[in-house]
């Protein structure tokens, strides 16, 4: 009876130590650097390395949610199996008939249901954090440099101060997206299965419509956060928009005119005092400053855009692969070596070279299409698809040409291998999300979102513990699968 006891508890220790370890990793590579410097004491560096250590295992951190959840999807069913299987004895009928497959299922749900429901409610007590959040997200989401939204990211005024909330919108929208994910799976999965279909034979149609899934997924969500990164940058995180602007290498004055041109301050065939704002790129990349001036000069040369690669489009979308795929070559290729260091075979470091030459590929392809896509469209292929009486180059440079970049990006995902393009879709889909609904919002709708986390996650646990090992797909499965096994 002990054992069984120990054996149950297992899954919920495991998710803990996990959770302990994911949230308080990054954290400590962060404060690295504090530790380095000189004008902290020794005391005071001990006192911010226990700090951090100690703050992961307060009731409403991460780690307690993760344990409390898997707890609920393991050992809670367990528990009350046994206790139902005995008193069914006592009665004198068979448990094991009585508590079929389909009863353990519902039982999964309804305790991963409930334990999602607490875990949700325990890591929202915080509200010094969400206070913060807002705080931060209003006074950060102009820059001197933004374009100007009416509503920056739905935060009421600081002179408004109700109760906030928040705090797991990252949360539930990974577990909103996994759900989905399993939904999809497991409706194609029955689809194709001869209960459903006796005589039915694969199509050449679905087998294309599987193996676009995830591209698709990938290239919409990475569509939405471009757009977002261009016009309303405010409603990414920080350190995401940061990386996207690094990656993009665009000089700010370029950025600055199309946000302008959007907003209708930069219109072409009109002095609106906007000529300033390029005159001084001009100038670096030795181009004539009348190029700078919309009134004068319509639309505004693609090699501006180029930024010091000359007149051909082709050459400069070259010229960005190249660059982005050094950039991503350097960051991906230690990453791969060290996942495979304790195999030091010249096989398995050829085959962390060739993953990092796909994925820097990959990465690389996204930026070239983008740019090539923009320049396509605004110049090019746009004009001539289309009347310039019927699409101005004022329409083209005020979002239509960002649109074609945004769309065509995405695309580069079919470099990846198949398992990887899921993984990258899933990653950047609860960020796509993210940039359409409030990260901040009143705490009087939070059980709306108390729902759809609580729903999520019992989906994706009963998924895991029905034994439908490829409902849940990918590296999350399998995370999933060790941390539950008994």
């Amino acid at each position: 009876m002990t054992g069984q006891i120990l054996n149950s508890l297992k899954p919920p220790l495991r998710a803990y130590a996990l959770g302990y370890a994911s949230a308080t990793g990054p954290r400590l590579l962060g404060v690295l650097r504090a530790l380095r410097r000189n004008d902290l004491t020794a005391h005071e560096k001990l006192n911010l390395l226990f700090a951090i250590l100690k703050t992961s295992t307060q009731l409403n951190r991460f780690p307690t949610a993760v344990a409390i959840i898997t707890g609920g999807a393991t050992t809670l069913p367990r528990l009350i199996r046994t206790l139902l299987e005995r008193l069914l004895l006592i009665l004198g009928r068979s448990g094991e008939k009585t508590l079929n497959s389909a009863f353990a299922s519902r039982l999964t749900f309804i305790c991963s249901l409930l334990s999602s429901w607490l875990a949700f409610s325990l890591l929202n007590r915080d509200q010094g954090w969400v206070r913060k959040r807002a705080q931060s997200r209003t006074a950060a989401s102009l820059g001197p440099n933004e374009f100007h939204s009416p509503n920056q990211h739905h935060l009421p005024p600081p002179s408004y101060h109700p109760h906030y909330a928040g705090k797991t919108m990252d949360f539930t929208l990974f577990a909103f997206c996994r759900a989905l994910d399993v939904v999809a799976v497991t409706a194609w999965t029955r689809s194709r299965s001869k209960a459903w279909h006796p005589e039915k034979t694969v199509p050449r149609l679905a087998n294309t419509v599987r193996k676009l899934a995830d591209p698709t997924i990938f290239s919409t969500s990475a569509a939405i956060i471009m757009w977002s990164w261009f016009y309303s940058p405010h409603r990414l995180p920080r350190a995401y928009n940061n990386w996207i602007s690094k990656i993009a290498d665009i000089d700010s004055r370029l950025i600055q005119a199309l946000r302008l041109a959007r907003q209708g301050d930069f219109v072409y065939g009109r002095d609106t005092g906007q000529t300033p704002l390029l005159e001084p790129l001009c100038r670096d990349l030795g181009l004539p400053e009348i190029y700078a001036d919309p009134s004068k000069t319509i639309p505004i040369p693609c090699e501006l855009v180029h930024s010091g690669t000359g007149t051909s489009c082709e050459v400069h979308a070259m010229s960005r692969f190249w660059r982005s795929w050094k950039f991503a070559l350097e960051l991906y290729l230690p990453l791969q070596v060290l996942s495979r260091v304790r195999t030091p075979k010249f096989d398995v470091i050829l085959d962390a070279f060739k993953a990092a030459v796909r994925s820097s590929s990959f990465l690389a392809a996204f930026v070239s299409l983008f740019y090539y896509a923009v320049c396509l469209s605004r110049t090019r292929l746009g004009p001539k698809l289309f009347s310039p009486k019927t699409v101005t180059p004022q329409m083209w440079d005020s979002g239509l040409c960002v649109l074609a970049g945004c769309l065509a990006c995405g695309w580069s995902i079919l470099l990846e291998k198949p398992n990887r393009r899921q993984e990258i879709a899933f990653f950047v889909a609860p960020r796509a999300l993210a940039t359409v609904l409030p990260r901040v919002y009143d705490k009087k709708h939070r059980r709306r979102e108390q729902v759809v986390f609580a729903t999520s996650m019992a989906v994706v646990l009963t998924s895991v513990q029905s034994g439908e090992l490829n409902n849940v797909r990918g590296v999350l499965g399998k995370l999933l699968r060790g941390i539950m096994r008994d």
